[in-house]
């Protein structure tokens, strides 16, 4: 396949599929997989469950965000689509708050794209070169003063739901303890057709399809203002990648300089589909944006 094939197929991270449906109405198996998850995890090379947890450690965000990670196509289009989004949020975005920021990837480039943002990380993890001042970490967004909270306006999750047994009451919690709170903004995996056992490895208990996101903003009694998929080019590459049942290495490589051009490439072509396809066309990941206590 070659040193840049190969390198894109492990960026893509596809692996085993999972025996489900691909419409949105008829995928139950991962339905059942959820209830089974909610609780424990298992380990299928050596049959052993192991309680699921809602943090990184330091070893596993060596392995998905390591050093120069900003760099890589999926970080850069992804980036790029959320400022998009903010933009569109005119008045719901004055103080920005990522909650699960991690080492502050995200809140570094919006930040630099001129937004007013800040992040908080319950593990503790070394922010990245840049995002030192703006990162908070072994920090629980709850526990911020209510000065703190009470200037937050506009909350961003970032793949961190699928983290969570029950991302609903955090999401019910968040409106109660932000009295400001008009709009949040989440990214998602998406298409449970993709699940693989790398999500064993990241501590996921689910992908999300827009139908299940529609029900989550259902359940809170919020409104939906905008939800789509994104990421439909790297779908296909997966889905076959699983289908052949090859399981790349949990770590993401980080592109060097050589190979930053192509990744930009990858990132412009990503943003691209988002502007002309519709919505619905599935892809590898999903967004939605909620506004709170709306319905």
């Amino acid at each position: 396949m070659g040193r840049v094939g190969g390198y894109i197929v492990n960026a893509l991270a596809g692996m085993k599929t999972r025996n489900c449906n691909t419409t949105e109405e008829n995928c139950s198996y991962e339905r059942k997989m959820y209830k089974v998850s909610r609780q424990y995890f298992a380990n299928s090379k050596d049959n052993i469950f192991i309680p699921m947890t809602t943090t990184f450690s330091e070893h596993q965000y060596d392995m998905r965000y390591p050093l120069g990670i900003e760099h890589h196509w999926w970080t850069h289009a992804r980036n790029q689509l959320l400022a998009k989004l903010l933009l569109r949020e005119s008045g719901s975005t004055d103080s920005l708050l990522e909650v699960g920021c991690g080492r502050g990837v995200v809140v570094k480039s919006l930040k630099d794209s001129g937004f007013n943002i800040r992040g908080v990380e319950l593990a503790e993890v070394k922010p990245m070169h840049g995002a030192q001042l703006l990162v908070e970490s072994g920090t629980d967004a709850f526990e911020l003063p209510l000065e703190r909270r009470s200037e937050v306006t506009g909350i961003l999750m970032l793949d961190v739901i699928e983290h969570l047994p029950e991302p609903e009451q955090f999401l019910k919690r968040l409106e109660s303890s932000f009295p400001k709170l008009a709009v949040v903004i989440i990214t998602v995996p998406a298409c449970p057709e993709l699940w693989s056992e790398n999500h064993t490895f990241c501590g996921h208990y689910q992908r999300y399809t827009l139908d299940t996101l529609e029900q989550l903003s259902k359940d809170l009694n919020w409104t939906t203002k905008n939800a789509g998929y994104f990421f439909r080019l790297p779908y296909l590459p997966m889905r076959l990648v699983s289908l052949l049942g090859i399981h790349p290495a949990a770590k993401l490589n980080p592109p060097g300089k050589a190979m930053r051009l192509l990744h930009r490439l990858i990132s412009a072509a990503c943003q691209l589909e988002v502007a002309i396809l519709p919505p619905r066309i599935r892809g590898s990941s999903a967004y939605a944006v909620y506004y709170p206590g709306r319905a």
